[in-house]
């Protein structure tokens, strides 16, 4: 599956005149979609030649995580969409499964090869930790390549 729910925060105006923000209300803006070739953003595509770079800091919230005695709905996962025009559009994500941010994995890779996503970003969405087996999985990439 390559579709999750997207929310957007509205902030406050706390504080004296309003200086200070925060994160407020979550509203649903809709589904972001994952293409080999763009991004659907609440029904906005977003080709890949017009990204900059694709950043995915925030991946591990799911539904009923539980987070020191709190229940999570699933949707603190941040995605943000570097625009070639220098604009940098920011989306929260809602996942209902631990590692379901994996599923996206041939499109990231799409990404990543297309010069648009980062490989340390790559291995971390993927749970690649050991040493060995992200030396393994750049080898399989650039064999790939070459087939």
């Amino acid at each position: 599956m390559n579709t999750f729910k997207i929310y957007e925060y509205t902030e406050k105006a706390s504080g004296l005149f309003g200086f200070l923000r925060r994160k407020g209300q979550k509203a649903p803006l809709g589904e972001i979609v994952f293409h080999n070739d763009k991004i659907v953003v609440a029904g906005k595509e977003i080709l890949l030649a017009e990204l900059q770079q694709i950043r995915i800091p925030v991946f591990h919230d799911y539904y009923g995580r539980n987070d020191r005695g709190n229940t999570s709905q699933g949707d603190n996962n941040l995605i943000e969409l570097l625009l070639m025009g220098g604009n940098k559009e920011t989306y929260y994500f809602a996942l209902s499964e631990r590692y379901e941010v994996r599923s996206i994995k041939d499109q990231l890779i799409t990404y990543y090869k297309a010069g648009k996503f980062e490989f340390d970003n790559l291995t971390l969405v993927l749970g690649l930790e050991d040493y060995n087996a992200v030396l393994n999985f750049k080898r399989s990439l650039t064999s790939n390549n070459l087939t």
